[in-house]
Parts: structure tokens; C-alpha cells; sequence
């Protein structure tokens, strides 16, 4: 009975000695499975895609850029010089510095134009490309343009008014100007017939309004291609 006993309790002895043993193994195990796959690094974060540069194309609009153009009481050396202001506007149109131009034009700090109706200087930059006058209100990438001289000793380079595509440009000006002059002129008149408007009299601002902002930008870029 004594041996039984003692045979019972060194059972019992191997038994809790085996389970403690398995499971040391098996925390090892564990502990060497963690040890050879780490948990995963944390993905990195996606990098932005940089915006593409304002000044970097030149949308193919501004390359296919036209003008339709009728001439009223031009004598030929006038019409010679209008038409080559005609060409002007159409060369700097598809040029990367006026597009850089009129979208980055500056009004007090700000990227603006003044009497610019609520459209942003790149709406206005898109609104001459597509050439939709209020009178011809369909995309067509030109200038509809009714160009007549005349002579008056006033002041005015030219005028237009709304319910006509006609142009209206002064000897008085028009004679002494260089066809980059007469481009910035043209173009100036042209884009009232887009809608937009400027003061009747002069004031600091009033150079700053769409006709007169970028009809000045026109005339300056022009001078390189006389």
C-alpha cells in the first residue's frame, strides 16, 4: 500500500513537471515567432501630386485663336496696319506670357481685376479664348470684328456700344499709333463685347478694369512682334 502511494504522488510529480515544461516550450515558441515576423512598418502617407505650374501650357485654344475681321473706310496703308495688329493679338494670345499675365494680374495685392463682374482672372483668361461675344453668344475661338475709322478732335482713341459689333477707332490716334498700339486699342473694344465695362472718366482703378488691364498687357507684349 505504501508503494502504491508513493508510485501515485511521483506521478502526479512527472506530470505537473511535464505540463510546466510544455508550456515553457510553447511561450518560446511564441516569443521566437514574434522575434522572426515583426509587425508590419505602418504604411508611409501618399505624397501629393505637385500642382502643375500656372505659366506651363498654353491651352491649345489659345493656339487655334482666329479673328473675322470687316474693314470700313481703311485706306491701304490703314489696312495694312490694322491687319498686322490683327496678327499681333493673335501671336500673343498663344504666347505663355500673356497667359501668365492675365491670370496672375494683381489689383491691390490681390489677384484680380477691377469691374471683373465676379469672374477670377482664369474664368477671364478662358472667357478670351473662347471668344463669345454677347452679341455672337457661341464658342468659336475669334474675334467677330466690324472695324471702322473716323476722325474726331476729342480725346477717344475709339468706342464701341453694346448693340453693335462695330469698332470705332479715331485717326486723330489711330494714324501716329504702331500696330502694337492699335492691337491694345482692338483689343481693349473687343472685349467689351464680352460683357465687361470700365468707368466713363479716368481714375487709378479705371486701369486696372479688364479693357483696359489687359488691353495694355496686349500692347506691351505686342511691341516684340512688330
Amino acid at each position: 500500500m505504501a508503494k502504491l502511494i508513493v508510485l501515485t504522488v511521483l506521478s502526479l510529480f512527472l506530470f505537473s513537471c511535464n505540463n510546466s515544461e510544455c508550456q515553457t516550450q510553447q511561450e518560446k515558441s511564441s516569443e521566437n515567432q514574434a522575434a522572426a515576423c515583426p509587425a508590419p512598418e505602418p504604411e508611409p502617407e501618399p505624397v501629393p501630386e505637385p500642382l502643375p505650374d500656372e505659366g506651363e501650357e498654353v491651352p491649345h485654344e489659345a493656339l487655334i485663336f482666329d479673328a473675322k475681321v470687316d474693314l470700313f473706310n481703311f485706306e491701304r496703308l490703314d489696312e495694312d496696319k490694322v491687319l498686322k495688329a490683327i496678327e499681333i493679338i493673335k501671336t500673343v494670345i498663344a504666347t505663355k506670357e500673356f497667359r501668365d499675365q492675365v491670370i496672375g494680374y494683381t489689383y491691390q495685392g490681390k489677384k484680380t481685376f477691377v469691374d471683373n463682374k465676379g469672374f477670377s482672372n482664369q474664368q477671364i483668361y478662358q472667357m478670351l479664348l473662347d471668344g463669345k461675344e454677347d452679341l455672337r453668344p457661341e464658342i468659336d475661338h475669334e474675334m467677330d470684328l466690324e472695324l471702322e475709322l473716323y476722325y474726331s478732335w476729342t480725346s477717344t482713341v475709339g468706342y464701341t456700344t453694346a448693340n453693335s459689333l462695330r469698332i470705332f477707332m479715331n485717326t486723330k490716334f489711330f494714324d501716329n499709333y504702331s500696330p502694337a498700339q492699335v492691337a491694345g486699342n482692338v483689343f481693349h473694344e473687343w472685349i467689351h463685347k464680352l460683357g465687361f465695362t470700365h468707368d466713363s472718366s479716368y481714375s487709378v482703378s479705371r486701369d486696372s478694369s479688364v479693357p483696359y488691364a489687359i488691353g495694355y498687357i496686349m500692347r506691351d507684349l505686342g511691341r516684340k512682334y512688330e
